[in-house]
């Protein structure tokens, strides 16, 4: 399926996070958790603010209607993951991995194809030029 052109930025910002949550989620095996950890908590809320800003102002709305629930966990998972980097430790990394990987993941999968095609002219173009690892 062809990705609309109102999310294909959104999409591409989701494909640095799989990366940021594979880095996450392969640390232990590569020895290197400390340095994942000083790159989320350096980076994340920076670059990922304005992502989850845009997601709950511009295409949470066209969705409440008729997925309530999708849309609460959307914005209680962009709570938990700013959280998680905030205080992310070697213990955490992996729920943080897992979680951002689930996240983002649903969001392509899932919520974005619900997402009426008459409503995404409702969408406003959406460059995050702040976002990069």
């Amino acid at each position: 399926m062809q990705i609309p052109q109102q999310l294909i930025a959104l999409t591409k910002e989701h494909h640095l996070s799989l990366s940021l949550a594979n880095k996450a989620i392969n640390a232990k095996n590569l020895d290197n958790e400390g340095v994942i950890c000083q790159l989320i908590t350096k980076t994340f809320e920076r670059n990922f603010l304005a992502h989850f800003n845009f997601e709950e102002q511009y295409i949470l709305p066209l969705l409440i209607q008729n997925n309530q629930q999708d849309c609460q966990r959307i914005v209680d998972e962009h709570k938990l993951l700013l959280e998680l980097a905030k205080n992310i430790n070697p213990a955490t990394l992996l729920k943080f991995g897992a979680l951002l990987r689930e996240h983002t993941r649903f969001e392509d999968r899932t919520l974005f194809k619900k997402i009426p095609m008459e409503s995404l002219n409702k969408i406003p173009p959406h460059e995050n030029n702040h976002l990069k690892l």
